[in-house]
């Protein structure tokens, strides 16, 4: 599909897919940012190819780097800023349609996993 989205209307859409979010969470003081980013890096795919349940040629459609907001110390002193990011050039690839309902899916995976859901298993279990 969609190698025809330029840039910018592609964070657009995304911009719009952080709009659809409860507003109680958008407005939590510790949201991470949101980064589009044309393609994950290469150490990431490398990590995350080495995990058991990893399928090959699975495309990472984004990725949220960060502590989890339930494992979170008040002792903790930050490095780097919690971020989340939308990897363009996957979603477009494995898009089948709907950008604007994939790209919010992804948003709002990517956000469940801040929230503290961990594993994968428990984001789909929330329809994510």
């Amino acid at each position: 599909m969609a190698d025809t989205v330029n840039p910018e209307s592609f964070e657009a859409i995304v911009e719009r897919a952080y709009r659809t979010l409860p507003q109680k969470i958008r407005k939590l003081r510790d949201f991470p940012g949101i980064q589009v980013v044309d393609e994950p890096p290469a150490d990431v795919l490398k990590d995350i190819s080495n995990r058991r349940k990893w399928r090959r040629g699975t495309e990472l459609l984004g990725l949220y780097s960060g502590t989890f907001r339930t494992k979170r110390s008040y002792a903790e002193v930050k490095y780097a800023p919690d971020l989340i990011f939308v990897f363009r050039g996957p979603i477009l690839r494995s898009s089948k349609g709907d950008l604007r309902a994939e790209v919010k899916r992804v948003v709002w995976h990517e956000v469940a996993h801040w929230l503290g859901y961990e594993t994968e298993e428990q984001v789909k279990a929330l329809g994510l």
